[in-house]
């Protein structure tokens, strides 16, 4: 801790003094440094750029080879302005009919005897757009059947975003972030994939499964009464998760996380797929709670749904190893917690004691037939259906 906090320090003061000989060389010089600078016109400016304007341009005196280093002999009101984090674009076309394209790392500004400013800068990097989920609702439809798909996506530059849909069967009628797309009139498997593409040409694609009947699956009584008894709800119609991918954020690090979505992911047999991200916004999160040893709970979950179809779970762990049998049950908490996501309300809001699932290292028979019936039929399908 001590060496990175030197090592630090030391990069800080190493700038410093060499901007101060810097502004000290070319103090008295007005000269834009630009031989071995390779000038390149972006392909685009991000959202936000701040363009460097006139007063600025005639105050810059140096800009360094590696473009790391801008130096400006006296301040502007725009120079002033500037922050940590910025994109600058300066304009250069007087020398070489470019642009630089700069994102601030430090500025130094001088003290009342001298007005100038020394900027440490980075080159500017796009990052490529990602896909969060793709949503379908449905995913199992009869033939003829409409189906009504959201691609959720995001960029972090703040880039205009261009969706390319691609199917291998059926009509897909619309364009943008949402589409409708009509099932073939053949039984059968099918793909829809969504390209999300920056100006830049950077992008991320994620696919889904569609299923395509002539009927829907009928449903035993055995099978609806797995339903009602164990589903989300008010037992009279099915909540589960639309087909596609969903994110997993685990605040826990858990580091068989992903052994546990594999189980649930096969039962699941692809309408649905969970998997782990980084992004704390995502759908599903998981993390600890200390306050859960008050109840004399290992962990707890909450889910949220809208028009029977789930878009949002809690799962909340309890730190205290030594209450719960940590880590020798760790595997076993978190698979059967994750039931709950997955659809199955394993308690119906009665509390879950150690002794419930701290032997339960495979789902049990009875989950995956309540699962895989409740993913035969669409959300929101009506359990008093006629057969």
């Amino acid at each position: 801790m001590q060496y990175n906090r030197f090592n630090k320090y030391f990069k800080i003061i190493t700038f410093i003094l060499f901007t101060i000989f810097i502004a000290i060389f070319f103090g008295s010089i007005e000269i834009v440094a630009l031989e071995n600078i390779p000038l390149k016109v972006p392909d685009f400016i991000p959202e936000g750029t701040i363009i460097l304007d006139e007063p600025s341009s005639q105050e810059m005196i140096y800009i360094s080879s590696d473009q790391s280093i801008l130096i400006f002999k006296n301040s502007t009101p725009q120079l002033e302005q500037l922050q940590s984090g910025d994109v600058l674009l300066v304009n250069i076309t007087q020398f070489n009919t470019s642009y630089l394209l700069f994102q601030i790392k430090h500025i130094i500004k001088g003290r009342p005897n001298n007005k100038g400013i020394i900027i440490e800068t980075k080159p500017w990097e796009n990052h490529p757009p990602f896909i969060s989920a793709l949503i379908a609702q449905p995913s199992t439809l009869e033939t003829g059947q409409p189906s009504y798909l959201t691609c959720h996506a995001a960029d972090q530059d703040g880039d205009i975003l261009h969706y390319i849909w691609i199917s291998s069967g059926g009509s897909i009628l619309g364009s943008g972030p949402i589409i409708t797309w009509i099932a073939p009139n053949q039984i059968g498997s099918y793909s829809i994939s969504c390209e999300v593409m920056d100006s830049s040409g950077n992008k991320d694609t994620k696919s889904v499964q569609f299923f395509i009947v002539e009927k829907f699956p009928l449903l035993t009584h055995e099978e609806k009464e797995l339903i009602r008894r164990f589903g989300w709800g008010d037992n009279n119609r099915t909540i589960r998760w639309p087909e596609g991918y969903v994110e997993v954020y685990d605040a826990t690090n858990f580091s068989k996380m992903q052994e546990v979505l594999n189980q649930w992911n096969e039962i699941l047999g692809g309408k649905v797929e969970f998997y782990l991200s980084d992004n704390p916004q995502s759908p599903v999160k998981i993390t600890y709670n200390s306050e859960l040893r008050k109840e004399n709970l290992c962990g707890h979950i909450d889910t949220h749904w809208r028009s029977y179809r789930l878009y949002a779970a809690e799962i909340t762990i309890n730190p205290d190893g030594s209450f719960c049998g940590y880590p020798e049950n760790s595997y076993a908490l978190y698979l059967h917690f994750f039931s709950g996501v997955a659809g199955f309300d394993t308690w119906k809001g009665e509390v879950v004691k150690k002794g419930d699932w701290q032997d339960f290292t495979l789902i049990s028979e009875i989950m995956q037939v309540m699962i895989k019936s409740l993913y035969k039929v669409p959300a929101g399908y009506d359990l008093n259906r006629a057969q």
